[in-house]
C-alpha cells in the first residue's frame, strides 16, 4: 500500500536534530584590551656544538709523490663513509627557527571589527594573524573562533564550522570549546558536514568535561551512532543520562522506537501508545511530531485498524494554507478504500491532481484510481487509469528494462533526492555550490591568502559531499525503481482483469446493484461544483458523486 517503506521514512526522520537553549561560555578577549605582548626580542640560535674529537679529525690528504693508501688496518687514516658521517653528527643539523612574533595589535583591530559588527573587515586579519601565529598562544582558540563566526555572519557556514570543529577536536582552551559546540550545535538545523560535525566532534567527544547542556546533546548524538551500528545496549546507557524533561529525550525515544520496529514482525499495541504519546510532546518540533503521528496511523494501518489511522492522520498539523503531503494524502486515499469509501478516497485522488503534487513521484495513485473505478465497474475509466501510469512513467520503465544509467532519470531522479539521507546529502551540495559562489563576493576584502585558502576548502569539501550524494543516489534510485515496476505489474494485470470484464457477458436476470446512500451536507456545509480550479484551503474537502454500475447476479 505505502509508497515507500515504512522503516525507511521513520529512520530518516529519527535522524533529526533538535536545537537546544545556548549557554555562555567564558567571556571572550575584548578588543579594549589586548593580549600582553612578549618582552624582549627573541634568543638567538644557539651556536652548533664543537665535534667530537673522533668525528672532527680531517682525513689525511693522500701524499702527493708516493701514491701510498693507507694501511688496512688504520681507521684513523680512512675517510668516514657519507651515510656514516651523517649519523656521528646529529648534533650539527639546523635547529628549526624560532616562530616570528606577532604584532598583538593585529588579533586586537580584528576583534574590534568584529564586535562593532563588520565580520567582513575581521576575516581577513584573523587568518593572517593565525597563519603567524604559535598554537600555544593564549588567543590562538580565540581567533579560531571569531574567525569561524566571522564566516558564518558572512554566509559562509561551512568555512565556519571547520574552524569550530578544529577548536572541538584540539581542545586547547577550555573556555572557548562550549561557545564553539553551541555553535556546532546551531549548525546541524541547516545543511551539514554529518561526518565533521556528527561523527567527528559530537560522537568523540570525552563527555567529562562537558557542561551539562553540551554534555546532553553529545550523549544524543553518540547514542544516535550506536543506534546506527545496532548497539541499542550502549544507546540506552547514553540516553538514560538525559533529563527526563530535555528536548533530546524525547527525540531519543523516538529513535529508539524506530529502532525497535525493525526487530518485530508485529508492532504491539504499547509501542503504538508510545509513539501516540510522542506525537504529543510539545518540548519536539512540529516535524518531529508529525513523523510520530504519520507512525501511529502506518502502524495501525498494517493491524488493519483503519478509523484509528484516520483518526492519527488527523494528528498530523502543517501551516495555514499549507498545500500538505502527497505522500500523506495517497496514504488517507489507500485507508479510505480500504473502508469502503470509495468517493472520498476518489476525492482525495483528485487533490493530488492540483498543480502542487503533479510533480510528485507516485505511481501508486494510478493503480488505486483504477481500483476504485474497477470497483465500481466504471471499467472504461479504470482501464485508461491503468494506461495513464505507463504512459507517463514510460522514459523511466524503458531506461530500466534497457539497464540504463537510473541516475540519468529526471523522474527516478527527483524522487530519489525527495527524502531520505539523499535529501540531506542533496541539499548540502547545493548549499557549498551556492556558498562557493557567495565566496567570490569578498575576494577584495578577504586578501589573497585567506581568499585561495577558502577557496581551495570548498573544493574539497564540494569533490567530497558528490562523492557522499551519487553513493546514496544510486542506492536510492534502485528502490524507487523497484516502486514503479511493482506498480506496473499491478496496473498490467488489472488491465487483463478490466478486459475481461468488458466483454462478459450478464445473464439474464440480473439487476443493477443499489449504490449505499450518501451521507446528506450538514447545516454548516456547503458544496460547490469542482470547475478545474485548486485552493490550498479545499484540497482535503474534495469529494466525487459517482454512481456504481456494477449488477447483481441471481443465483
Amino acid at each position: 500500500m505505502m509508497p515507500r517503506q515504512l522503516l525507511a521514512a521513520l529512520s530518516s526522520a529519527a535522524l533529526l536534530v533538535l536545537p537546544v537553549t545556548s549557554r555562555a561560555g567564558a567571556n571572550p578577549p575584548t578588543p579594549a584590551r589586548a593580549p600582553a605582548p612578549s618582552t624582549g626580542a627573541p634568543a638567538p640560535a644557539a651556536p652548533a656544538p664543537a665535534p667530537a674529537a673522533s668525528t672532527a679529525a680531517p682525513a689525511p690528504a693522500p701524499a702527493a709523490n708516493t701514491g701510498t693508501p693507507p694501511a688496512p688496518g688504520d681507521a684513523s687514516k680512512a675517510p668516514p663513509a657519507e651515510g656514516e658521517a651523517a649519523a656521528k653528527k646529529p648534533e650539527e643539523a639546523a635547529p628549526p627557527p624560532a616562530p616570528e612574533k606577532v604584532d598583538p595589535k593585529v588579533f586586537d583591530e580584528a576583534l574590534s571589527d568584529y564586535f562593532n559588527g563588520n565580520p567582513r573587515a575581521a576575516a581577513g586579519p584573523l587568518y593572517a594573524w593565525l597563519s603567524a601565529a604559535p598554537k600555544t598562544d593564549d588567543n590562538y582558540a580565540w581567533a579560531q573562533y571569531f574567525l569561524a563566526r566571522s564566516l558564518i555572519d558572512l554566509g559562509l557556514t561551512h568555512a565556519g564550522a571547520v574552524y569550530l570543529a578544529r577548536i572541538a577536536r584540539e581542545r586547547t582552551n577550555p573556555n572557548v570549546l562550549p561557545r564553539a559546540l553551541e555553535s556546532l550545535k546551531d549548525l546541524t538545523d541547516k545543511p551539514h558536514d554529518e561526518v565533521m560535525i556528527d561523527e567527528q566532534v559530537f560522537a568523540a567527544l570525552d563527555l567529562g568535561f562537558l557542561e551539562q547542556e553540551a554534555g546532553a546533546y553529545a550523549h544524543y548524538q553518540q547514542g544516535l551512532v550506536d543506534l546506527r551500528v545496532g548497539n541499542e545496549r550502549w544507546a540506552n546507557t547514553h540516553f538514560a543520562k538525559l533529563d527526563d524533561g530535555s528536548a533530546e529525550a524525547s527525540r531519543a525515544k523516538f529513535a529508539l522506537l524506530v529502532t525497535r520496529l525493525k526487530t518485530v514482525k508485529e508492532p504491539s499495541e504499547e509501542l503504538i501508545t508510545d509513539f501516540l504519546t510522542l506525537s504529543k510532546d510539545e518540548k519536539l518540533t512540529r516535524e518531529a511530531r508529525n513523523e510520530a503521528a504519520l507512525a501511529v496511523a502506518r502502524l495501525r494501518y498494517e493491524r488493519k485498524d483503519f478509523q484509528g489511522a484516520l483518526q492519527a492522520y488527523s494528528l498530523v498539523k502543517l501551516p495555514e494554507l499549507d498545500p500538505g503531503r502527497a505522500t500523506l494524502y495517497l496514504e488517507e486515499a489507500w485507508t479510505r478504500y480500504k473502508m469502503g469509501e470509495l468517493r472520498a478516497s476518489l476525492g482525495i485522488l483528485t487533490t493530488l491532481d492540483a498543480p502542487s503534487f503533479r510533480d510528485e513521484f507516485l505511481p501508486d495513485k494510478y493503480l488505486l484510481r483504477a481500483l476504485i473505478f474497477r470497483d465500481l465497474c466504471h471499467y472504461l475509466p479504470a482501464k485508461r487509469s491503468a494506461k495513464e501510469l505507463t504512459r507517463r512513467f514510460a522514459d523511466s520503465l524503458d531506461a530500466i528494462a534497457e539497464r540504463e544509467d537510473l541516475t540519468q532519470d529526471l523522474r527516478l531522479r527527483r524522487a530519489a533526492e525527495a527524502h531520505g539521507a539523499t535529501k540531506r546529502a542533496s541539499r548540502f551540495k547545493e548549499m557549498l555550490e551556492l556558498e562557493s559562489e557567495r565566496l567570490g563576493r569578498y575576494a577584495g576584502s578577504f586578501g589573497d591568502r585567506l581568499q585561495a585558502h577558502l577557496t581551495k576548502l570548498y573544493a574539497l569539501s564540494l569533490g567530497e559531499a558528490e562523492r557522499v550524494y551519487q553513493s546514496r543516489l544510486n542506492d536510492a534510485v534502485r528502490q524507487e525503481a523497484d516502486t514503479l515496476l511493482r506498480a506496473a505489474e499491478q496496473v498490467r494485470l488489472m488491465e487483463y482483469e478490466v478486459g475481461l470484464k468488458l466483454y462478459e457477458r450478464v445473464k439474464r436476470g440480473s439487476k443493477v446493484v443499489i449504490p449505499p446512500e450518501e451521507a446528506l451536507l450538514q447545516p454548516h456545509q456547503v458544496a460547490f461544483r469542482f470547475d478545474g480550479e485548486y485552493w490550498n484551503d479545499e484540497l482535503k474537502s474534495y469529494r466525487v458523486r459517482i454512481e456504481s454500475r456494477c449488477i447483481e447476479e441471481n443465483q
